[in-house]
């Protein structure tokens, strides 16, 4: 699973990484411990990198972003981004997912929205059971948008058990949307089962809805 995390000042000095982190952005630990996320973030994605820094100097609650960094041989590669900031010592902690399949991430006010759907389902199941919080397209579609806003990949049993659904109902719920040309599963769809094109279209059209923002094909 592409999975990174570092650890900075509230300056964006980084302080830490992991070796995944160090994979992403493509240089070795002593061109990344010490550097500043100015360098090797893509320039057009700078002002938005100090626009969360600047949140969350006023804030401690996490933050969520979308953001581009670049590699030493020019290519530029996006990654989803969540900031938490914590107290003593003053540090900024990053999780960061990113896709290495070609695959571009969902834009990061879309993964935020699936992640609120995913915590609206949670709440909904504590307070009503898994009987009456159930809505089986839903959550598969949402369990599936939030893996690839994630660079993670999910199969069948992925699906059935992050969304509570029997695995016989989520096989079947996965062929109806792949028959509806909505989903795609490769040739083992117990390891990996992601939207066609004209899915994740519909889903980000759902999802955008929420913010009334149109999304284009």
């Amino acid at each position: 699973m592409p999975t990174a995390h570092c650890v900075s000042t509230i300056d964006g000095i980084i302080l830490a990484a992991d070796q995944a982190f160090l994979e992403l952005v493509g240089r070795p630990e002593d061109e990344v411990i010490g550097a500043t996320y100015q360098s090797i973030t893509h320039p057009d994605d700078i002002g938005r990198s100090a626009d969360m820094l600047v949140s969350l100097v006023k804030r401690a609650a996490p933050i969520r972003l979308q953001k581009r960094y670049l590699r030493p041989d020019g290519t530029a590669i996006a990654a989803n981004l969540y900031v938490t900031r914590f107290d003593n010592p003053d540090r900024l902690v990053s999780t960061l997912f990113w896709n290495e399949q070609g695959r571009d991430l969902p834009p990061a006010r879309l993964w935020d929205m699936a992640l609120r759907v995913k915590r609206l389902r949670e709440i909904r199941k504590a307070e009503l059971g898994v009987e009456l919080a159930t809505d089986p397209v839903g959550s598969v579609l949402n369990c599936v948008y939030l893996a690839e806003a994630e660079g993670r990949i999910v199969g069948l049993s992925d699906i059935s058990t992050e969304c509570d659904i029997p695995p016989s109902l989520t096989a079947r719920w996965v062929d109806v949307l792949s028959k509806r040309g909505i989903l795609e599963t490769c040739s083992t769809p117990e390891r990996n089962v992601q939207f066609t094109h004209a899915g994740i279209v519909k889903v980000e059209r759902i999802l955008a809805s929420a913010f009334d923002v149109p999304v284009s094909d």
